[in-house]
């Protein structure tokens, strides 16, 4: 799934600078988003406890960091008659199209899916909420079908990145047609923990060996970025406005998000942290300065600063570069 906080492009990077100083042990991601950074961590051998407030990405790291492999389904598909898991995902994908929610908000009066998507992804919404509501569904065999949902729904998205607005032109990956396509699970060893809920509440639970901090750096609140992702996943259907359909029950907002609160907000989190390295990841034009984050950091122990460039927010016309400044500090 595209997604702006994603460090798709600098994980190896973050992975060369932190096993340089803790080779192996745990790392907490309270910021975690769709699980890019936990699942590379995991891949090297890492216990993991990874985080985020937002449903849809909770679900993304249970699919992505905390699932080994492709949950069984036996109750369903002893239920349905089915002989495996194939099974599953081919019934998804040959559901008659519905024109639901989906179609109604975000391909007849916004364009954001062909109506002839649009109706297949209602009909795979409204099929995993039918076994969800017949308790067919384990807690994680919810989670991965909706996250597996919400990244093949993105696919055909006509969109450049996020769902706060459409494209004024059809996009060529718009065009090609819907089809359920399950996430791929990353099997491990390690120990692994997703937790659904405020950083501060996940950062508190222990000590970690690596304490990896990614907040939200401007005023962009990803709740509003990816509204229709997380009414999916919280299978809900409310009221929409805007050109951008923006859902109107939206409570999960950042307290990183904001100008007046987000220097409180990082003391907070701070304040009953417990770690070897910490880790803090933040984009130079972010709403905190260098300087009000060295004056934070100096009574945690030895700082060490580097630079690195990242792809940030783009649109179809513009691929952009931000530099970010990555805060390592250690115990003295």
């Amino acid at each position: 799934m595209r997604y702006f906080g994603s460090k798709v492009s600098s994980v190896e990077k973050i992975y060369q600078i932190i096993s340089a100083i803790i080779p192996s042990g745990s790392l907490c991601d309270p910021f975690g988003g769709i699980g890019t950074v936990g699942s590379f961590f995991k891949s090297k051998g890492y216990d993991v406890w990874t985080g985020d407030i937002l449903t849809f990405a909770h679900y993304f790291q249970i699919a992505r960091v905390k699932l080994n492999r492709t949950p069984l389904f036996r109750k369903l598909i002893k239920e349905l008659q089915l002989k495996n898991y194939s099974e599953v995902v081919s019934l998804l994908n040959s559901a008659k199209p519905k024109a639901g929610w989906v179609t109604s908000e975000y391909a007849e009066q916004r364009l954001f899916f062909t109506k002839q998507n649009a109706q297949s992804i209602d009909a795979c919404r409204l099929l995993i909420a039918k076994w969800s509501n017949k308790g067919l569904l384990s807690r994680n065999e919810k989670a991965f079908l909706l996250a597996s949902l919400i990244n093949s729904m993105d696919r055909v998205a006509n969109t450049a990145g996020t769902y706060y607005a459409y494209l004024k032109k059809w996009n060529g990956k718009a065009l090609k047609p819907f089809q359920f396509k399950p996430i791929e699970c990353n099997p491990s060893a390690s120990k692994i923990f997703c937790y659904h809920g405020d950083a501060s509440s996940l950062v508190k639970l222990r000590e970690y060996d690596v304490l990896y901090l990614d907040p939200p750096y401007n005023e962009r609140s990803y709740a509003h970025y990816y509204h229709l992702p997380e009414a999916i996943a919280l299978q809900k259907t409310p009221k929409t406005h805007g050109k951008s359909g923006i859902t109107n029950n939206i409570k999960t907002i950042s307290r990183f998000n904001r100008q007046n609160s987000v220097r409180q907000a990082l003391v907070d989190l701070l304040e009953h942290a417990r770690f070897r390295l910490l880790f803090f990841h933040y984009a130079d034009n972010g709403l905190m300065s260098a300087k009000e984050l060295r004056g934070i950091f100096q009574s945690y122990g030895k700082c060490e600063e580097l630079s690195i460039s990242s792809l940030g927010y783009k649109t179809a016309e513009n691929k952009k570069k931000v530099k970010h400044h990555l805060y390592l500090i250690t115990h003295g």
